[in-house]
């Protein structure tokens, strides 16, 4: 199987409850309430993660890492129907930030953002994101997103990223 294609039965989905989501592990329980508390922030201060990102939920956290669930909207959407380029570009920006943010660090400011559009999804479908915080220094943080749709058997990489923040 490729690195593109992930089975569903070997990934770590959790609940969006932060008791589940940790495996009561209380620094666990900790990270995710950060995190969702971060993301909380971020979606009602926002007037374009309000309008773009209503579905989208925090399924997991970890220090370092975390794991968040969109469902496909109209407004997620091209002119051909499919996922629009400029949602990857949100997507890879405020994930990167949330994974930085559980690392306990203050998520900054942008500095460097990449996206590489390998795939596409429709309206409907379930995207999963996970960012990764590569390194988190004193004053730059690097991280790491990858998209994925959900499919019957495996997932499918749509859209992958690197976002670098001053973090100071």
């Amino acid at each position: 199987m490729s690195e593109s294609a992930l089975p569903l039965a070997a990934d770590s989905r959790q609940s969006t409850d932060p008791q589940s989501a940790s495996n009561s592990d209380s620094d666990g329980k900790d990270c995710f309430s950060k995190v969702q508390t971060a993301l909380i922030t971020y979606l009602t201060s926002s007037p374009l993660y309000k309008l773009l990102l209503s579905t989208l939920s925090l399924s997991s956290a970890s220090s370092g890492h975390v794991t968040l669930k969109l469902i496909v909207l109209p407004v997620h959407v091209n002119s051909k129907a499919v996922l629009h380029g400029s949602l990857s570009a949100t997507l890879v920006d405020l994930v990167g930030g949330l994974a930085i943010a559980s690392t306990g660090s203050k998520t900054g400011v942008s500095t460097d953002l990449h996206v590489s559009f390998v795939g596409s999804a429709r309206e409907g479908e379930t995207l999963w994101i996970e960012g990764f915080a590569e390194r988190v220094g004193s004053t730059l943080a690097f991280t790491r997103v990858r998209v994925e749709k959900e499919s019957k058997e495996e997932r499918i990489l749509v859209a992958t990223g690197s976002h670098t923040k001053y973090v100071r």
